[in-house]
């Protein structure tokens, strides 16, 4: 038994042998790249047994997922609970085996420019440590899923939105229960082109007023430190709960403000608005009006929306349709009010049933998916259509508006 210990620039020059020199291949790593060490054991895909890699927090190039789409024995893994981490590589031929086991990972900078110890071991193929070995890597068997296009589609565009700070830290895959059927549906894969010229059709409501209202809202949130700092015609236009009426005596009829949900028929949220309760106000407050809206505000501004109501000794919980009108408002580049008019075809464009949606789960089946799709993602244009790039979220409700639910 030979044991010998590895930098990362030798755990490099030895992986490269045993690539070549071993009819048995078994690697599981945490993250990959596609470099010329990739193209080097992808040249060798016949001796794999189990090549995974992980995808936890992207790390993983989308470039060698896309390699290993139809390859025999190659997989992926991701953890839902912690994170695929091991640095396991076993090579076996004619009685024999070789290990590296350590800290690298199969990156440019695992094996490269990083400081990194590994352990590499030789000897017989029956001996203990490999034995050891193989059923630490035949114990990922529950994790490792075959990489098919679906899958390695849905994980390029969420790559790529986390990479601009826009997505969550792991990915969803195909299969998983929250949010999986969402980014292989029509709307996550929709593309900027197509999602301007449906918006623009409008077919319900007029959209240039739908901008200009936007635009309106915009400069009333930009005007006060605060949501609770506007006057309560201001507020009741925001949520969707001003009515005619005081629309016309507001001086403020050239708006129509129940576009994008209204919500004057949900009394409790109506008087919270009204009343300017604090916890509603504070509950706006916490999400910026600037920088990206992460899960952990959007959980914490979720708590305070409730809290709202018990606070009040409201009749009713506040909802998804009340709490993301507010949301879509104040960011309609990030949210879209979710409503009894839109819900339907809504829940269609992102594969899931419209009855099973609640604001627990609205960030999971609609926030996911949209930001890793094309449209979402694209660079703002120039000229006219660089407003509607500003409140694209928001007007998705011009696509999927239905008068007669």
């Amino acid at each position: 038994m030979k044991i010998a210990l590895l930098d990362a620039r030798k755990t490099r020059s030895v992986l490269k042998r045993l690539i070549k020199d071993y009819d048995d291949i078994q690697v599981a790593v945490a993250w990959g790249y596609n470099g010329k060490l990739a193209d080097l054991l992808m040249e060798n895909s016949s001796k794999f047994r189990s090549v995974t890699f992980g995808l936890n927090g992207f790390a993983t190039s989308p470039d060698l997922v896309d390699r290993l789409i139809g390859t025999r024995n190659a997989f992926i893994a991701k953890a839902d609970d912690g994170i695929f981490h091991p640095k396991l590589y076993l090579f076996r031929a004619r009685g024999k085996s070789e290990a590296i086991v350590g800290s690298a990972n199969f990156t440019k900078g695992g094996l490269g420019r990083n400081h990194e110890a590994c352990v590499h071991i030789e000897g017989p193929a029956d001996s203990d440590i490999f034995e050891q070995i193989q059923r630490e890597l035949s114990g990922y068997g529950v994790l490792k899923q075959r990489v098919t296009q679906m899958l390695a589609d849905s994980y390029r565009r969420q790559y790529d939105a986390a990479r601009k700070q826009r997505g969550q830290r792991d990915p969803i895959l195909p299969d998983d229960k929250n949010g999986g059927k969402g980014l292989t549906s029509p709307l996550a894969m929709m593309t900027w082109k197509a999602f301007a010229a449906t918006a623009k059709i409008d077919p319900h409501h007029n959209f240039r007023r739908r901008m200009k209202l936007l635009r309106e809202i915009q400069r009333l949130f930009a005007s006060v430190e605060r949501f609770s700092d506007l006057t309560a015609t201001e507020r009741k236009g925001i949520a969707g709960t001003l009515g005619k009426s005081e629309r016309i005596a507001a001086g403020l009829a050239i708006h129509d403000w129940g576009w994008f949900g209204s919500m004057g028929g949900n009394g409790d949220f109506a008087g919270l608005i009204a009343r300017q309760e604090r916890q509603l106000s504070d509950a706006v407050d916490c999400i910026s009006r600037k920088d990206p809206v992460s899960r952990e505000e959007f959980e914490e501004y979720c708590r305070r929306f409730r809290k709202a109501f018990t606070d009040a000794d409201a009749h009713h919980v506040g909802e998804f349709p009340t709490a993301t009108r507010l949301l879509a408002m104040k960011r309609p580049d990030t949210f879209v009010c979710a409503n009894g008019k839109n819900k339907g075809n809504l829940a269609e464009a992102l594969n899931f049933a419209p009855t099973t949606l609640s604001l627990a789960n609205y960030w999971d089946r609609i926030i996911v998916p949209i930001q890793s799709s094309p449209w979402y993602n694209a660079p703002r244009p120039s000229g006219g259509d660089g407003e509607l790039w500003d409140y694209r979220v928001a007007m998705l409700d011009t696509l999927y508006y239905d008068e007669d639910a």
